[in-house]
């Protein structure tokens, strides 16, 4: 092989990344440095695909560039084949599916005093989203750059690291002198962090020079296939980063320097906080980890965190980190115990109530409360979790307490300090002369003066009228009077027929005195039917609509999408109505990711499980002060119906599965509906709903029994209706041109998988059967974990797997009816069929908007029951 003697020797591993080869390679051969300056050196890891190819045709044009081969063995141990070959004077070894700028190597060359070079060279890391096709200088350590071209010492600025060798440079001497390899059992995270600390340990004043002017272009790949990027299920991700990543280099730096050097601990701690950032994504909190992983973990981390100062996690500043995460770090690394005490940043100051909050591990501290100097109980209190990596690594206490008196809390008998919040730790990355103090308000008041600029321009343009009639409308004294004390129902922006509406029809036979409206998008078959049956109706997104909420005292609907909990713009909120969620279904597993951060003032529960699980199970923020058991609105309307549909009329076998997160795109700023993916029809999802429906066996059954099958998928799978390829004799609904109450109380048996829905079928007595083809990639796919609800055992009709068994069961039930152990089920879900569901949210909504004596605020509130309307002698099933 021909050695040359470069200045920049750079190594890129290669596995299946053929497709992005000519863009990175291109970004090669444009360097102004000269491209044949460079020593490239190639490692194909087995790749299956023709990477290798792609690679060898590109050496064969220039002498400078090197392809080496061999099996598959991860990252690190191509790195490793390639270090002998290097003879550059430095190091850096950049992925081939990222691009690097056209003045990449040249900058860094100048950057670089030969009579004093620094330990290690870094340029801006720069964010490329591949979907959109955008670069964003986002990541979270540039900060650094924002000085201009500066050397720091480790020693003394320990926060400026440089964790990436990707967009790093190293000294190849130092690496090969000292026997630097990269450690093969890091495949999966923090093996550039592992390198670079055990080569700046080898420095006694380790430095860094930052070099802004160059960029690294980090590709967040689409097809998420990167190594990185798309690995947070695997159990080694977090077990070997500890075993084989921060504690051997944390030996290393106790050899060398007798200490671990803070700006060691801060490299691990910013990979640390990364993980505990991480563990609040769908993508590792839904990932089934094995039991043996926690147990790895219980050893582990705690090991790690011996070696880390209370100070470092206290004050770390690379980025900005919760201040729940350094609270868990360090009572994980003391074992159990308690943080400061803060007043929560909620209020509620309808009932004269605000939050006080702590964190704990282990159990949880004996609280004492006093109120005015008087020993006291809070309105509601609960403990939920905080997770790392899909489990409670700790437990978060909120109190809520009168707002209007003195408040002393106790903690295992010590009073506690209140603190107004948790310290704000600054960036590391200030400014750091004059001269750039005055570059960066230049820098703002510019980027002011365009966003001030863009804000008159989205008005001028086409369609920018409806900002000017929008602003006009929340200012208008004529609708301020009209939407006073509002009362607002809206079910999803594009339709109706859920307990919004039924709500809304509610409150305009009975509580007239209220100034209700309900909301719903113009043109809308619902807007049209509604219209004609004499609702007082706005247009979603119209200007009236933002003046509607501007003025409201209550907003309630049966979804909690961002288009109905954010659908004032920032400068609008907070506003001043109470929310209500009415739900769209039971809750039965786990979607606190999605409900916690919601602001919600009334959560309706329907089942005593339910409320249950909302008001004790640690995953819900949510306690007994917010979740009321009142029945679903709609039920009450399913029940109406029921009794006037005679057995004969019962004629439809109603196929209803629910959504998939993994198969609809994503959901519109200002819409609940979402785009569709592109060859839907040949994933195993579509596959397995039309190898039930089009089976003969169900179809002949269906037709002996007089009946027919009706396809109704969830809303959020309502691109894909044209998609399924099922025998014509079947009919497929839309949720945006059928009333689904009309179709369950006509069904003989209801066909779904996962869906909420077999509760309404549930609540008047309708046979279910539970398709659940696809278990293990739906809880990890999907937005819900499992919960308290386990379907072999709570479920309301038999569960079967795969399509032949379904066809089985369905034919018999259709034949039979249904088991009356399930019947018994429901008629033990449900004890209270009343019809009086609807009352009790108004009642709830009412409570919600009370102020109440300080004497009653001091009482906890009792758990919800449905004892006192089975004493009044309530009904308690359907008609058998």
């Amino acid at each position: 092989m021909r050695r040359l003697q470069a200045e920049f020797s750079v190594i890129s591993p290669m596995y299946n990344v053929s497709r992005y080869l000519p863009e990175y390679f291109a970004s090669l051969e444009r360097q102004t440095y000269g491209f044949e300056n460079l020593q490239v050196i190639l490692v194909d890891d087995g790749s299956v695909d023709d990477t290798a190819a792609v690679a060898e045709a590109f050496a064969a044009r220039h002498p400078n560039v090197t392809v080496l081969r061999k099996e598959n063995g991860g990252q690190a141990s191509a790195r490793n084949a390639a270090l002998p070959h290097a003879t550059g004077t430095w190091l850096t070894f950049p992925d081939p599916d990222d691009v690097l700028s056209d003045n990449y190597f040249a900058e860094v060359a100048s950057a670089v005093d030969p009579e004093n070079p620094p330990s290690m060279l870094s340029v801006r890391m720069l964010l490329w989203y591949e979907d959109a096709d955008k670069i964003r200088d986002t990541h979270a350590l540039t900060g650094r750059f924002r000085a201009g071209r500066v050397t720091k010492s480790l020693n003394e600025s320990p926060s400026w690291v440089q964790p990436h060798i990707t967009s790093g440079f190293m000294r190849r001497e130092v690496v090969i002198d000292e026997g630097l390899t990269f450690h093969t059992d890091l495949r999966l995270r923090f093996e550039d962090g592992s390198f670079a600390s055990r080569y700046l340990l080898r420095f006694a004043e380790p430095t860094v020079t930052f070099i802004p002017e160059a960029s690294y272009l980090y590709r967040q790949r689409s097809d998420n296939s990167s190594t990185v990027q798309s690995s947070s299920a695997d159990p080694r991700k977090y077990t070997d980063t500890i075993r084989y990543g921060y504690l051997p280099v944390i030996d290393d730096a106790l050899e060398h320097r007798g200490e671990v050097p803070r700006w060691l601990q801060n490299l691990c701690l910013y990979d640390q906080f990364w993980i505990l950032r991480s563990s609040q994504t769908p993508g590792v909190r839904n990932a089934p980890f094995p039991e043996g992983m926690y147990a790895e973990l219980h050893e582990l981390l705690p090991a790690f965190l011996q070696h880390m100062d209370d100070e470092a996690i206290a004050q770390f500043d690379l980025m900005y980190v919760a201040p729940w995460m350094r609270e868990a770090l360090t009572l994980t690394k003391r074992g159990e115990g308690y943080a400061p005490v803060y007043w929560g940043g909620v209020r509620d100051p309808r009932r004269g109530l605000r939050t006080v909050v702590f964190r704990y591990r282990g159990s949880v501290p004996h609280i004492g409360l006093k109120v005015n100097g008087v020993g006291a109980t809070p309105l509601a209190q609960k403990s939920f979790g905080l997770e790392y990596v899909g489990r409670p690594i700790l437990m978060q206490h909120v109190l809520w307490v009168p707002d209007d008196a003195s408040i002393e809390l106790f903690l295992d008998g010590v009073r506690q300090e209140i603190l107004e919040r948790p310290p704000l730790v600054p960036s590391a990355y200030a400014v750091l002369s004059q001269d750039t103090r005055v570059s960066q308000l230049l820098v703002r008041s510019k980027h002011v003066l365009v966003r001030g600029r863009d804000a008159v321009a989205r008005r001028l343009r086409p369609g920018g009228l409806h900002y000017l009639r929008r602003d006009h409308a929340v200012r208008s004294q004529r609708l301020a009077q009209k939407f006073a004390h509002a009362w607002v129902f809206i079910d999803r922006d594009v339709d109706a027929g859920d307990s919004a509406e039924d709500m809304y029809w509610w409150m305009a036979e009975h509580h007239p005195e209220h100034n209700s409206w309900f909301v719903v998008r113009e043109g809308t078959p619902d807007w049209e039917r509604m219209s004609t049956a004499g609702a007082r109706l706005v247009g979603y997104e119209t200007p009236e609509f933002y003046s509607l909420l501007k003025h409201a005292d209550h907003l309630a609907s049966s979804h909690a999408d961002r288009f109905i909990t954010h659908a004032l713009p920032i400068k609008m909120r907070p506003p001043k109505y109470a929310f209500t969620f009415l739900q769209h279904g039971v809750i039965k597993g786990d979607i606190s990711h999605w409900l916690n951060p919601k602001d919600i003032q009334v959560f309706v529960a329907s089942t005593l499980d339910e409320y249950r699980y909302l008001t004790e199970a640690p995953a819900y923020r949510a306690s007994r002060k917010e979740v009321r058991l009142t029945g679903l609105p709609r039920f009450d309307v399913l029940l109406q119906r029921a009794e006037s549909v005679a057995a004969s009329e019962k004629n439809l076998i109603v196929v209803m599965p629910t959504w998939r997160d993994y198969l609809v795109g994503g959901m519109g700023a200002h819409s609940a509906d979402r785009e569709a993916m592109a060859d839907f029809a040949e994933t195993e999802y579509a596959k397995r709903i039309a190898a039930l429906l089009s089976d003969e066996r169900l179809l002949t059954a269906v037709r002996s029994a007089g009946a027919r099958i009706v396809f109704m998928p969830h809303p959020n799978m309502r691109p894909y209706l044209s998609s399924f390829s099922l025998p014509d004799e079947i009919e497929v609904r839309s949720y945006a041109d059928t009333d689904v109450r009309e179709m369950i109380v006509r069904a003989r048996l209801l066909i779904t998988d996962y869906s909420s829905i077999a509760f309404n079928a549930a609540y008047i007595r309708t046979p279910v059967l539970y398709y659940q083809h696809d278990r293990d990639q739906y809880f990890v796919g999907h937005t819900e974990r499992p919960g308290y609800f386990d379907y072999h055992r709570d479920g309301f009709g038999p569960v079967v797997e795969d399509a032949d068994e379904a066809v089985r069961v369905a034919a018999s039930i259709v034949a039979d009816g249904p088991d009356p152990a399930h019947l018994e089920r429901m008629d033990r879900t449900f004890p209270v069929r009343d019809g009086r569901n609807r009352e009790r949210v108004y009642e709830a909504m009412l409570e919600a908007q009370t102020f109440r004596p300080l004497a009653d605020r001091l009482k906890a509130l009792p758990a919800d029951n449905w004892d006192a309307e089975l004493s009044a002698d309530s009904t308690t099933a359907v008609d058998r």
